[in-house]
């Protein structure tokens, strides 16, 4: 009788006893209750070939690899990590803002999801309400126009409403998107288009969600300039935020629509 152990392992009963074999040639490689990977084929490989976030384990780990000496198919990986050296992290394109001065007549910003809840002193988004309001008055006194995105679920509930202390006004739209990318059903590239818009800035997040699939579509489908003022975005976790602003420095071919900058280093005229 054979019954599985793991991926390409199994134990079998045979010969009067049990066995652990590899279920891909039936190698036999040691007795039932025996440490099998004893006698593997040993491979230890570099960070390299750990996946894309391999820099992390520089210098302070190895790919353990275990193979079949029958024919070849892996057995088992593991990362072997050498606690007394630590994670050496240097982000790739760390990028710091610049001031920028906008054209006002085809300048709109775009506000990703900060509804009521991000109220909520316990919201990582809480922080940009009052800076993010000082700002959007800055754009509004610039005629600047501003759309509100709203997550769909939230639609026709006490939620689904921009929060207060931004203070939308009436000819202000609120688009409740059935995804991260906001573009999705069109309605905000229509207005965008009404409104003569050639450059956008975005304020809210999450960046990792709403910020990196909108404003990626914005420069790549639709040629939009994209300005991301670094503390008028937030994230769960630093390295979520640092993730995605990398991503908008090595996205082909549309990279160089990307702008960072300040809250209060943004102008218009």
């Amino acid at each position: 009788m054979n019954r599985p152990l793991r991926e390409n392992l199994e134990v079998v009963e045979e010969q009067g006893g049990e066995w652990v074999r590899c279920a891909a040639c039936g190698h036999r490689l040691c007795g039932a209750g025996e440490d099998w990977r004893e006698a593997c084929v040993k491979r230890l490989l570099p960070p390299g070939r750990m996946g894309p976030f391999h820099e992390i384990m520089e210098g302070r780990a190895l790919l353990d690899e275990r193979y079949c000496p029958g024919c070849g198919v892996s057995l088992d990986a593991t990362v072997i990590v050498d606690e007394e050296r630590p994670a050496q992290r240097v982000a790739p394109n760390r990028v710091t803002g610049e001031p920028l001065v906008l054209d006002a007549g085809s300048a709109a910003v775009v506000v990703l999801d900060l509804n009521t809840k991000a109220e909520d002193a316990s919201q990582p988004a809480q922080p940009l309400i009052r800076p993010a309001g000082v700002f959007l008055d800055k754009a509004r006194a610039a005629a600047v126009p501003v759309v509100f995105t709203v997550v769909v679920w939230e639609k026709d509930t006490p939620a689904g409403a921009v929060a207060g202390a931004l203070a939308r006004r009436d000819n202000e739209p609120v688009l409740y998107p059935n995804g991260y990318d906001k573009f999705l059903g069109g309605d905000l590239r229509e207005l965008l288009e009404g409104w003569g818009t050639d450059t956008l800035v975005f304020l809210g997040g999450a960046a990792n969600f709403a910020l990196l699939y909108t404003a990626t579509t914005a420069a790549r489908a639709y040629g939009y300039t994209v300005v991301v003022p670094l503390d008028g975005v937030y994230a769960h976790s630093d390295y979520e935020m640092e993730y995605t602003l990398h991503q908008f420095t090595v996205l082909p071919r549309v990279n160089h629509r990307f702008r960072f900058s300040r809250l209060a280093a943004i102008d218009f005229r």
